[in-house]
């Protein structure tokens, strides 16, 4: 039988995150990212203090009625092994999301947090400002799962959330990642080395891990039946279909 798109060949599905959740997701960011990356590691360490930061920001992000917090959980320890947090921008809103909006703890390193989060803010008003749209503010997957598709569901989970808002999904991402995005719809709108830089040699050569690259993504095309039993292709921008995009496709 077909697995869903939004879940794993071996049928680790994606969910809405809650709160029985953020006390494995307060340890997300150290299993995905620091094994790999030693920038996140430097800028966000795996401490108490940075625990409890964790802990606050999913919290916060669950009860918030414009933001997406999903996750894949281990079928045998009921562990969040993946995290995508994703923020309905308004036209005019600035900034990073979720980021601007909590206290570092003494832990942070306040300046690569700092460039990080600015980067992320100035990127995003140069390519979005002025249309509402998703801000993906997290995305990571256990290392210790990686390889077994689960980055994959929760990206396509999220692009069914902006298609079916018909908004495009903003995000920032390390450049390694760039494969993955663009199989998804995405499209480059810039790169960006950050302070730091520190190259890893993988297979097949080197990539930075403090290289970010700007992406975005818009709606999907959509395939809609109208009352005659035409089938019509277009673009999804809000609750009407614009017609002046959409071309017959046949019955």
């Amino acid at each position: 039988m077909p697995y869903r798109k939004d879940e794993t060949p071996d049928g680790i599905g994606v969910i809405e995150a809650s709160e029985s959740n953020v006390t494995s997701l307060s340890t997300i960011v150290a299993r995905s990212f620091h094994p790999v990356n030693p920038y996140i590691k430097k800028v966000l360490p795996d401490t108490p203090h940075l625990r409890k930061w964790w802990s606050t920001i999913f919290t916060t992000q669950i009860e918030d009625n414009n933001t997406h917090l999903l996750t894949a959980l281990d079928p045998k320890t009921n562990t969040a092994i993946a995290v995508l947090s994703m923020r309905q921008m308004a036209a005019d809103d600035r900034g990073a999301g979720a980021w601007n909006n909590h206290d570092l703890t003494p832990d942070h390193d306040v300046v690569g947090y700092k460039a990080m989060i600015d980067s992320m803010g100035e990127h995003r008003e140069r390519l979005m400002l002025g249309r509402p749209h998703f801000l993906l503010q997290l995305f990571g997957v256990d290392h210790a799962y990686a390889g077994r598709g689960i980055g994959r569901a929760l990206l396509a989970r999220a692009c069914e959330i902006g298609d079916s808002a018909g908004l495009d999904i903003f995000v920032q991402a390390n450049a390694s990642a760039k494969g993955l995005y663009e199989k998804m719809g995405f499209e480059v709108g810039g790169e960006e080395v950050m302070p730091g830089e520190m190259n890893c040699v993988v297979e097949g050569g080197q990539w930075s891990v403090a290289d970010l690259l700007v992406t975005f993504r818009e709606p999907e095309r959509l395939v809609v039946l109208d009352r005659l039993g035409v089938r019509m292709v277009g673009y999804r921008l809000d609750e009407e279909m614009s017609y002046d995009r959409m071309h017959d496709v046949g019955p």
